[in-house]
């Protein structure tokens, strides 16, 4: 599976089976969280993996009793540091950089999930205060979403989206392309130029390297 279609056939699973999940497959997805960028390669993050059926069932209580949730077997809670950046970046650290790089490395997570066949689900919504209690973080950190992992029990088909002349401008706020399938066209012409005016030039440089010897 290349990385464009595991981003496109990525769904958000909710149904999940009673299979334990691979210590390995868990490991590649933390080390896929791990290398996310940062804003100054700050890591400003730790990763709470969560196995424990009982505390499963508490964190799926602190999500709003989403209790789907608990039957996840695997949970991973993403908790920003927003101390780190903050300290680098200011209040544009503290409030912007460290929930980006959280949410950059719970994209990655994601998607090696899926990409190793299991369904996983993105979930931000939970009472703070009862996940900090339960998993005993820190107050200068900030839970910023549970990741449940498993593997899948339903099908989820893709959801409708919107093409892409309605959320792309060219250039400048408001400005659209008329006919993106011809842009795009131009675009790709316009590289094959590029390449082929690339080769010619190595063609030519060649030449040149095999006269002098």
């Amino acid at each position: 599976m290349d990385v464009f279609q595991a981003v496109t056939t990525r769904r958000s699973i909710r149904k999940y089976l009673d299979i334990p999940v691979e210590m390995e497959k868990i490991g590649r997805i933390l080390e896929a969280g791990k290398h996310a960028p940062t804003a100054g390669n700050l890591q400003p993050w730790k990763f709470i993996l969560v196995v424990d059926e009982d505390k499963r069932k508490r964190i799926a209580e602190a999500c709003l009793q989403q209790y789907w949730i608990a039957r996840a077997p695997v949970h991973i809670v993403v908790v920003a540091e927003p101390q780190k950046p903050k300290r680098m970046y200011g209040e544009r650290g503290e409030k912007m950089y460290a929930l980006l790089d959280a949410a950059a490395a719970i994209e990655n997570m994601l998607l090696v999930a899926h990409e190793q066949g299991l369904g996983s689900c993105w979930v931000s919504a939970f009472e703070d205060d009862l996940l900090y209690r339960e998993l005993g973080i820190p107050e200068h950190a900030k839970p910023v979403a549970v990741i449940t992992l498993g593997y899948a029990d339903e099908v989820v088909p893709m959801p409708l989206r919107f093409t892409i002349e309605n959320i792309t401008y060219i250039g400048a706020w408001g400005s659209r392309a008329k006919d993106f399938g011809a842009y795009y066209g131009y675009t790709s012409q316009h590289v094959q130029k590029l390449l082929q005016q690339g080769k010619l030039l190595l063609e030519k440089i060649t030449e040149k390297i095999q006269k002098v010897k």
